[in-house]
């Protein structure tokens, strides 16, 4: 499951892991969203009430073996309740800005059998990725880019703005 699936991350990790033909469910907090997760590859779709363990755990039959966390602190509760046993959250975004948790404990909010980890997706990550293969799939058609919407540099203000807003429904590409 994606948290965060109409984020250009969670669109992208949708596409890969249709790819690799896996089962594949994503959030978005507005329901005319739900095209472009389903463009993505999204099988399930859920509206994020910010709670939606319950739902997640009946459409999927106990839950979710993985989720990843985009949204951040403000679902990740939510979002462990999510994952059945064993499973495993990795938060890696925090797009809803609140960087901390208050009055966390781990005892309390992370269920027997589920793991938390976290990726920053620093230099290592970055150099080890198979970005060849990657672009390999998008010219054969395998794989889609789901672009938002496209700027000219002299737009950059107004790209950026989109960009703080989150409602590209994709990547935000600026030409030169």
């Amino acid at each position: 499951m994606i948290r965060g699936g109409t984020t250009s991350v969670g669109l992208a990790a949708a596409t890969i892991a249709k790819s690799h033909d896996i089962t594949v469910a994503s959030t978005s907090r507005r329901k005319e969203r739900q095209p472009i997760l389903r463009q993505a590859g999204a099988d399930y779709v859920f509206i994020d009430t910010g709670a939606i363990a319950n739902d997640v755990r009946n459409a999927l039959r106990g839950g979710a073996d993985k989720v990843l966390e985009l949204v951040g602190t403000t679902t990740l509760r939510d979002s462990l309740l999510c994952v059945r046993e064993p499973g495993l959250v990795c938060m890696t975004g925090i797009v809803g800005d609140k960087w901390s948790l208050e009055h966390f404990s781990p005892m309390e909010a992370i269920p027997t059998a589920v793991g938390l980890t976290t990726y920053d997706g620093g230099p290592k990550d970055f150099m080890a990725m198979p970005f060849q293969d990657l672009i390999d799939q998008i010219v054969a058609g395998k794989m889609q880019v789901h672009v938002g919407r496209t700027f000219r540099l002299d737009e950059i203000v107004d790209a950026h703005r989109l960009m703080e807003s989150n409602a590209a429904g994709g990547k935000i590409v600026v030409l030169t």
